[in-house]
């Protein structure tokens, strides 16, 4: 019974990381609430994900605030930027659908792409954003590059993110449950793919005892 609550029971260990994952989801919608801070959020999810939850290295909330003040304002010119931008391709998506003409299909398939577009590079800008020092044209770029070479991690990564996001607006108010795990779970899920992603372009002098390079 003793070596059961052990902090180095393997069963423990995972209890402790189930507690990160949900505590981690809870400041995460909580700092979504103003929605103008989803950007920073979503940087700072991603970087407390790896670091606390897959590292175990520092504590949930001070991890994430150190990231979330620290980025916020790059995060958030990008977020409204990506917002502006979905937001406009679905009113024009809506727009096509229902004029129902000989170039609808057309159009809707095109607006479509470039939705799926706008939401793979945002995918990997709030991680690259924690993980480098890049101004946002740089980070922009960098997310275009990684998306179009990697695309086989791209294609799941992008179904991660809307299948999470449409489950937390959809059923929020009828699951409780599912703001409090999927958030974290659905970020730990992408890191296993963005991890191998990003240390190729990492820097070769860089630090190799650094948390992310271990």
């Amino acid at each position: 019974m003793r070596d059961f609550f052990n902090s180095d029971n393997r069963i423990m260990r995972a209890l402790g990381k189930l507690f990160d994952i949900g505590y981690l989801s809870i400041v995460f919608i909580l700092f979504c609430i103003p929605v103008v801070t989803i950007g920073a959020a979503l940087t700072a999810l991603y970087y407390t994900t790896v670091k606390v939850v897959r590292r175990e290295r520092g504590y949930v909330f001070h991890e994430f605030w150190h990231c979330f003040k620290t980025n916020f304002k790059q995060a958030t010119f990008m977020w409204l930027i990506e917002l502006v931008l979905l937001v406009v391709t679905g009113y024009n998506i809506s727009l096509v659908y229902e004029a129902n003409n000989a170039t609808s299909g057309y159009l809707l398939g095109v607006y479509i792409v470039i939705g799926i577009i706008v939401i793979a590079v945002g995918s990997y800008s709030y991680p690259i954003l924690s993980r480098f020092e890049m101004n946002n044209t740089a980070i922009v770029r960098m997310s275009l590059f990684v998306m179009a070479k990697h695309i086989y991690f791209t294609i799941p990564i992008v179904i991660l993110v809307v299948g999470a996001s449409l489950a937390i607006i959809l059923l929020m108010p009828y699951v409780p449950l599912v703001p409090i795990v999927l958030p974290g779970l659905a970020s730990l899920l992408c890191s296993f793919m963005m991890e191998i992603v990003l240390k190729k372009y990492m820097p070769k002098d860089g630090d190799e005892s650094a948390w992310y390079n271990e």
